[in-house]
Parts: structure tokens; sequence; C-alpha cells
């Protein structure tokens, strides 16, 4: 399922729902948790990125995670019956790159910005 939906060729329920679906509950059951210990996650994420060895390495890994999975949610979103999903899953994904994209960009910037 991973190459065919590297390739493009899975179609698009499968790699959103039984790839994604699992992705993005484990963000946000991190994200969750960090909530309710009274941490907001772009402070914890800054933390850990910049003064505990080895978090930027693992912020990187989660990251190229997400990136896989956008692009081949991408090339496999013309694989519907209906046109239109094509459409919303592209709008979707570009959605989520933008904000994942602006998070990554003010927490690895937060040190060299001067408040």
């Amino acid at each position: 399922m991973l190459r065919k939906a590297w390739r493009g060729e899975e179609r698009f329920w499968k790699v959103w729902w039984l790839l994604g679906l699992p992705l993005h509950l484990a963000w946000w059951a991190v994200y969750l948790y960090l909530w309710g210990t009274g941490v907001s996650p772009e402070s914890f994420l800054l933390i850990t990125i910049w003064f505990w060895p080895g978090m930027l390495g693992l912020f990187a890994a989660c990251a190229a995670l997400y990136l896989a999975w956008c692009t081949a949610a991408w090339r496999c979103s013309g694989n519907v019956d209906r046109r239109m999903w094509t459409y919303v899953a592209r709008v979707l994904i570009g959605v989520g790159l933008g904000s994942f994209l602006t998070e990554c960009v003010l927490i690895l910037a937060a040190p060299f910005v001067s408040g």
C-alpha cells in the first residue's frame, strides 16, 4: 500500500483514512496532552528543539513523515469516483501544509527574533 500510495496509484480513501487519520490522531493526542499539562505545544517544541539534544532530529523525522503523507495524498487525490473530492482534498492538503510550514518557520526562527 505504501509503495502504491507514493506512486499515486492507491485509491485516495485508503491514503486519507488509513494513513492520514492515524498520523493526525497521534499528532493531536500530543497536542491535547501538552495543552492538558498547561504547556502550549509551540512553546514545548521551541524549547525541546533548541535545548534538548536529538529533538531537532525527531522533529525533522516527524516533519518528513507528514510531508511524505501530503505528497502521497496529493498524488492519489485523483483516484476518486467524483472529481469534486480531488479539489476538496487538494485544498485541505494545501491548507494543512501552509499551517505546518508557518509553524515550522515560527518555531525554528524564534531564537533569532528579538522580542
